[in-house]
């Protein structure tokens, strides 16, 4: 069972045989050559070889291992999330008082939207799990064409203001 905590960013990477993997070609397995080219940053996984000078991103691994597939860490449905986050221009490192929830319930999919039969409460707009939070602006995500709900950064996980605590 997936525990809340399991939801966290996880560096993925691509499949060696994929074009992605700069060391080509694979030789064949079982060989000195086969072994030398593992050490080259290879490492088994149950679909085959990653290359780990191949990065996918960085992903939730929850998520993804919930779906099969790479889940990218600002599209985790447990991480939180803004409604109408519109940063300015310069994207500053700066405290901002945005709504927040998970995906599920900025999308409408939270049980609290439904009556016990599974029909949509009518001119519900709201669920009781959206917050205000005070997030950083610049270490937030910034909303994507289709991504109307970006991931945020809490304003006490800025890494600017980190950096200038520890500076001090």
């Amino acid at each position: 069972m997936i525990q809340a905590h399991d939801h966290e960013p996880t560096n993925f990477f691509r499949d060696a045989e994929t074009d992605d993997c700069p060391h080509k070609p694979i030789p064949e397995r079982g060989t000195d050559a086969w072994d030398e080219w593992m050490t080259l940053g290879h490492q088994p996984y149950d679909d085959g070889i990653l290359c780990l000078s191949a990065p996918a991103g960085t992903c939730c691994s929850a998520c993804s291992a919930e779906q099969g597939d790479a889940v990218p860490w600002s599209r985790c449905v447990n991480r939180s999330h803004a409604r109408a986050f519109q940063p300015t221009e310069s994207r500053e490192h700066k405290p901002v008082t945005v709504d927040v929830a998970g995906l599920e319930c900025l999308e409408r999919e939270c049980e609290e939207y439904f009556t016990d039969d599974g029909d949509e409460i009518p001119g519900k707009t709201t669920c009781s799990h959206v917050r205000q939070m005070e997030i950083c602006e610049g270490c937030s995500d910034a909303p994507r064409k289709g991504d109307e709900y970006p991931a945020v950064v809490a304003w006490a996980d800025c890494t600017e203001r980190k950096a200038a605590a520890v500076q001090r």
